[in-house]
């Protein structure tokens, strides 16, 4: 499995509190069958969650280095899940037009940029409100899509709004956005109705990838179990791993 969305880069966000809760992480994603993973800290902007790339990159540049040493062989790339804001389109031009690359995550005349796409890459992966609709989501995603962004929604299937419209993403879709499933959802860690909702979207072929979003050194990736429910709801073991593998490749690769 390729793993696009979790919480394991530590001390900046509700996931990982240390290093070693992180290494503990890393250890059970592998053992489960992880190959790569993006680490997507939240950022959300006004709060506490929003730590600049130049923290970010010192950390995961540790963070690898602290891997390797212990042993794990999980590839590890930066991201973020970035809240969803009015002025997104307008802060992730200025840090594309910066070029900011791994090395350098400062833009040329010195400024700090604060949030990172995938691998930073064209796709972005954002958040919605869980319970009350964003009524600016729909455009403000359009234009990140006109910047030529492809927006990855997570966890579609936990909305609320979705969960009592499933067609309430098909606009985003057709628009150009793409849907990130927590996959964990599928064994009811969200609820009935999460797992219903994400059963229903993977039937309508709406969902492109699914990931572990994992936050804690409690939470555990299950990927065995979830691979069969998968292929059981899919009756395809060939889309499942095209869920999980193919389309988190294209993602870290920034292929369309």
């Amino acid at each position: 499995m390729i793993d696009v969305h979790c919480h394991i880069l530590p001390g900046i966000d509700d996931g990982s509190k240390s290093f070693e809760d992180s290494l503990y992480m890393l250890r059970k994603a592998e053992k489960a069958g992880v190959t790569d993973i993006i680490l997507t800290p939240h950022y959300i902007s006004g709060t506490k969650y929003n730590a600049d790339n130049v923290t970010k990159w010192k950390l995961l540049m540790e963070l690898r280095e602290k891997a390797k040493q212990a042993g794990i062989a999980v590839r590890l790339y930066l991201g973020n899940e970035i809240y969803i804001d009015q002025e997104l389109p307008e802060m992730l031009s200025a840090y594309e037009n910066a070029q900011v690359m791994p090395a350098n995550p400062h833009a040329a005349s010195g400024k700090i940029y604060e949030l990172s796409t995938l691998n930073s890459g064209k796709y972005v992966l954002v958040e919605l409100p869980v319970g009350t609709e964003d009524k600016s989501a729909y455009s403000t995603l359009f234009s990140l899509v006109q910047r030529g962004f492809i927006p990855v929604i997570a966890h579609p299937e936990r909305y609320i709004y979705a969960q009592n419209n499933p067609r309430y993403f098909d606009d985003f879709i057709r628009m150009g956005c793409v849907l990130q499933g927590d996959y964990l959802a599928l064994i009811g860690k969200y609820g009935k109705r999460a797992e219903k909702t994400l059963r229903k979207m993977l039937v309508d072929g709406k969902i492109f990838c699914l990931a572990s979003d994992i936050h804690k050194t409690t939470d555990e990736y299950m990927l065995d179990m979830t691979e069969k429910k998968l292929v059981h709801i899919l009756k395809d073991a060939r889309k499942a791993e095209e869920l999980l593998v193919d389309n988190p490749r294209k993602i870290i690769l920034s292929m369309v």
